[in-house]
């Protein structure tokens, strides 16, 4: 790497740092000049050499003038405007001081309404958005919640952020030595993570919702780009950049009073530089689900794990091929990846997706397959504008990958159509892997598996949850830490993570900074290098893995049901909240901030939660941790597998989080599906049952609300269980923030004061499945027969069989909801009045009905559920 390209790479992500500096220190220098003081004097204990520290200082100091003659300063100049997309040129201010200003939650901006009513009101008033809307501390990046969730009106102190920043950065601990690229990455992303970029002020008017580490990450993606683009050295150009051209896009920003025109500044549409490249690993959850259930616990977090560590190392590897750094791999998980280039031809992306197919299809045949694709992208296209915006570069190339994926393996079936499809192995029973039943060619026997042999893939996963489980328990990974293989030889070898045989070759072809880094300790925070991974397992005392054997048996100590629970969960119409969730906001920088925090929530925050938190169950507090085994929580979405009734607290406690976390912005919604199963049951199908239960019941529902004269459809935002869809405000629970949320939203569409009807909220307060359960619970314990809980189920399959809707009518079945009533009299009557302790039944059933006359739209799932569960609670006494 030559000294030019390592001083912008550095250059562009300090260019800003002065910003902090400024509100910390000194607000009435000139941030560019208190970036380069800071560098001066730090400059040794950031790891910047001799050799390129003045020319880092002056790309800091100078990257506000246009005068200056160095190519390289022009370069961070472009690449800080490009950055910057979300910028306007308004005259309105906040009238908050800088000092003052704490980082709005990005999630405050989504919108995914067609008509975008929301984002209309946020351009009209965003002041009112600042200040009513939720923000972050100024605290050092952690997975703790009073750090990473937002707050009303969070007391700030920059100066408290900085004091920590310095000391780490002095090395006061003896803890953290900044000798890599990596490090200072990480050092950038933990303070300034909560660090406004732009704040409200009179010249500017931008809102705050971007982080100094998002636009720092982002400048230095582009700036890096552009280097290569200028140097022109690179095999895979498609592009270059001159210094005339370079000159032509200074002129200006292409902006006026925060409209794009093409005519202040044409050469923003002229010239394609740029390439978004989008990966996407198919086959992931046949791939991890296959294993037989004896192996499950043994197995499953090593190849989830397996599919996560695939997609970081294959993107690691594109960027090296590029020579750029881990700033231009703008998201990663979950299968996915999207990386920021120099635009590049398209026989790179040809030629690499074989390479790395061919290497996937070596290891596991056709059960896995990574598509690339790439769009190409002109300056204007990073602007925040309806015309064109980042967000629609990032909906385009997933359309590219999407259409590729049918096309799996096609150059291979090209090249032989008989070879491709040619029966392989021998049927040899005896040459059966008894975790994923596929053919080795060699089995390899594991201690305290009696004679099973697996193939080497499964010994590998074997072996990577272990090596998981060692790590959770060092607080620290290390590629090259070795331990104990499990394989039976004759020799007893130790083993590193880097020589499993799945493993070997992906890390032979990606150089590691770092190979050792930290996980984040016990309570939540960060030690420099670390790694964020998804980690919890349920340990016994002899500090094994639980299997889902004994988790029953937990839960069936408990409540007499001895069963599991799998629990499914992902985030509704993510494809909308990236592609049309931020609308015209929509800046790489905006991009970069949402899709970190989501990724934070699930592979940070939930693992958090299972290893810190717990539920109540019976009036007695049960630890998450010692009941639930996390599959994979990343990207968007998490799969768990417990003790089910710890499942079904654990589900409703992620669901309260998420909300919290994302401002209970009702364009944010998360759903689920459960299934409680027999722990032998074959593990794959239960998996596919709690997809249906996602996927075809909750994703699928939808509940009426009379609002302002209108039906209006609430879809989505719901937990299947038992086949029985239930919509998380209104009959999981009552979440009084996220209805005000909802009516604010509603009141927004119709420019006056919406309020859901007070009788509809009181009925949802008084009567949902967490109520029901409460209501039950305490009828059962004043002695009422457990018969109510079956009569109560048959109550609700039964009314919800008996109410039609025709068009907007809504038809109930009068002599049968009589004879419900006359039911319950009949059977549980004390001395001529109903029992006390089930006139709730009575109570719910008529109030139900009523509400159903004024909202035409009524169903019993939460009664048919809340009894179910209390039934499967109380099957010991």
């Amino acid at each position: 790497m030559d000294n030019d390209y390592k001083a912008l790479m550095i250059g562009s992500l300090l260019h800003d740092i002065g910003k902090f500096i400024q509100r910390a220190k000194n607000p009435r220098i000139k941030h560019q000049k208190c970036g380069a003081e800071f560098i001066e004097k730090y400059y040794k204990n950031l790891g910047i050499n001799e050799e390129i520290k003045n020319l880092v200082i002056e790309l800091i100091r100078e990257h506000h003038n246009k005068s200056n003659s160095n190519p390289l300063v022009k370069i961070l100049i472009l690449s800080d405007w490009l950055s910057s997309g979300e910028r306007e040129d308004v005259e309105e201010c906040l009238n908050v001081p800088k000092k003052d200003q704490a980082l709005l939650s990005v999630f405050e901006l989504i919108d995914i309404s067609d008509d975008k009513f929301y984002h209309k009101k946020i351009k009209k008033n965003k002041e009112e958005l600042y200040r009513n809307g939720m923000k972050y501390y100024l605290k050092p990046l952690s997975i703790k919640e009073e750090v990473i969730f937002p707050y009303p009106n969070p007391n700030i102190s920059y100066e408290s952020l900085y004091n920590a920043f310095k000391n780490e950065l002095e090395n006061k601990n003896k803890k953290v030595k900044i000798d890599n690229f990596e490090k200072l990455f990480q050092l950038i992303q933990k303070y300034l993570w909560c660090v406004p970029s732009a704040t409200n002020w009179k010249k500017e008017g931008y809102l705050p919702d971007i982080s100094l580490f998002d636009h720092l990450k982002t400048t230095c993606a582009i700036a890096c780009c552009l280097y290569k683009l200028y140097k022109n050295i690179e095999e895979h150009l498609d592009a270059k950049l001159t210094d005339d051209m370079l000159s032509k896009l200074l002129k200006r920003i292409p902006l006026e009073k925060g409209k794009y025109k093409k005519e202040l500044n044409p050469f923003w549409e002229k010239y394609e530089l740029f390439s978004l490249i989008h990966g996407d690993i198919s086959g992931i959850q046949n791939f991890i689900f296959k294993v037989t259930t004896k192996y499950a616990t043994k197995s499953l977090k090593g190849r989830s794990f397996y599919l996560d560590f695939l997609t970081e190392i294959i993107a690691n590897y594109i960027i090296q091929k590029l020579d750029l750094p881990i700033t231009n791999i703008l998201f990663c998980g979950g299968g996915h990846f999207y990386i920021l280039s120099y635009k590049v031809k398209d026989n790179f992306i040809k030629d690499i997706e074989e390479e790395i197919n061919d290497l996937i299809y070596q290891k596991f045949r056709t059960d896995l397959y990574i598509t690339l694709g790439k769009v190409n992208i002109k300056p204007y296209e990073f602007l925040s504008q309806a015309e064109s915006n980042f967000s629609k570069k990032w909906k385009d190339v997933g359309k590219v990958t999407a259409i590729k994926k049918m096309q799996k393996y096609h150059y291979k079936i090209k090249l032989s159509i008989e070879k491709f499809f040619k029966p392989e192995g021998s049927g040899d029973e005896n040459k059966i892997c008894r975790c994923c039943r596929g053919e080795f060619e060699k089995g390899i026997q594991l201690y305290d598996e009696g004679e099973d042999k697996v193939c080497k893939n499964c010994y590998s996963f074997v072996e990577l949850t272990e090596f998981l489980k060692e790590f959770k328990k060092l607080g620290k990974i290390d590629y090259n830490y070795k331990k104990p293989s499990r394989a039976k030889i004759k020799d007893k070898i130790n083993i590193s993570m880097k020589e499993l045989p799945a493993l070997q070759e992906l890390f032979e072809k990606v150089k590691f900074e770092n190979e050792k880094y930290n996980l984040p300790k016990e309570n939540g925070d960060l030690e420099i290098p670390y790694k964020i991974w998804s980690i919890a397992f349920p340990l016994d005392d002899n500090k094994k893995i639980k299997d889902f054997d004994r988790l029953a048996e937990q839960a069936n100590e408990r409540t007499g049901t001895n069963k599991i629970g799998i629990l499914k969960m992902d985030v509704d119409n993510l494809g909308k909240v990236f592609t049309k969730g931020l609308g015209e906001f929509a800046s790489i920088s905006r991009m970069s901030t949402l899709s970190s925090m989501l990724t934070l929530f699930f592979t940070g925050y939930i693992p958090h939660l299972i290893e810190t938190g717990y539920c109540k169950i019976k009036d007695k507090e049960v630890p998450y941790k010692d009941n639930v085994y996390l599959v994979y929580s990343g990207g968007d979405d998490t799969l768990i597998v417990g003790s089910w009734d710890v499942i079904w607290e654990l589900a409703k406690d992620i669901r309260r989080k998420f909300k919290r976390f994302t401002c209970y912005n009702p364009n944010l919604s998360l759903s689920a599906g459960i299934v409680i199963v027999n722990p032998k049951f074959e593990f794959k199908k239960a998996v596919n049952m709690a997809n249906v239960e996602l996927d075809d019941t909750a994703k699928e529902d939808k509940i009426v609300l009379p609002i302002n004269g209108k039906y209006e459809d609430i879809k989505k935002n719901a937990i299947s269980i038992f086949g029985c869809p239930l919509n998380w405000d209104f009959e999981v629970y009552y979440d009084e923030e996220s209805i005000k949320r909802l009516e604010k939203l509603y009141s927004i569409k119709y420019d006056k004061e919406i309020k859901i009807d007070d009788k509809i909220k009181e009925l949802m307060k008084k009567y949902n499945e967490t109520e029901l359960e409460n209501h039950f619970e305490k009828a059962l314990k004043s002695n009422i027969s457990r018969r109510i809980l079956f009569i109560s189920q048959t109550v609700a399959d039964k009314l919800n069989r008996v109410i039609e809707y025709k068009g907007e009518e809504f038809l109930i079945n009068f002599p049968y909801y009589w004879r419900i009533l006359y039911y319950l009299h009949r059977n549980f009557k004390s001395g001529d009045k109903l029992d006390v302790n089930v006139k709730f039944l009575e109570d719910y059933v008529k109030e139900k009905i009523t509400y159903g006359l004024k909202c035409g739209n009524v169903r019993f799932n939460d009664l048919k559920v809340s009894a179910k569960i209390v039934e499967l609670k109380n099957r010991n006494g």
